[in-house]
């Protein structure tokens, strides 16, 4: 066996790798994060992941609204109404101690493609989280 330099190893190597991902199925269905935003009190605390497909997930943390109907507006527009929200609430004061984080049945109506709408307070607690995924706009 021919002993050889590391250049020649390196050289060898990357050629080998050059190879090997030329033939890589780039037709795969593989997805990537293309562009996000991370929750600021800039953008009230809103985040999203935006897909390579277009599928994004988005959310935020909405505190002390009214203790009525309270509309939620999107950090990133939706394609359509076929999207799924999901809302967490602040329950308050339980048996299970303070400040407890439970996922409730929270309505959500009137959805747009920018906004939805769902009650503002559950029994006096105002603090709610929520979660949406679906096909976003282009």
């Amino acid at each position: 066996m021919a002993d050889i330099d590391f250049g020649q190893l390196s050289e060898a190597l990357n050629d080998k790798s050059d190879r090997d991902l030329r033939n890589v199925d780039t037709t795969a269905k593989a997805d990537a994060v293309i562009d996000y935003q991370e929750p600021t009190s800039a953008n009230n605390y809103t985040w999203y992941r935006k897909y390579k497909s277009g599928w994004v997930e988005q959310g935020g943390c909405v505190t002390s609204p009214s203790d009525s109907a309270y509309i939620v507006s999107l950090p990133m527009a939706m394609a359509n109404t076929n999207y799924t929200v999901m809302i967490t609430r602040d329950t308050g004061t339980s048996e299970y101690g303070t400040n407890n984080i439970n996922a409730r049945w929270q309505t959500v109506y009137n959805k747009t493609t920018t906004t939805f709408t769902t009650w503002g307070t559950y029994g006096g607690r105002p603090n709610f989280m929520w979660q949406l995924t679906g096909q976003a706009a282009n």
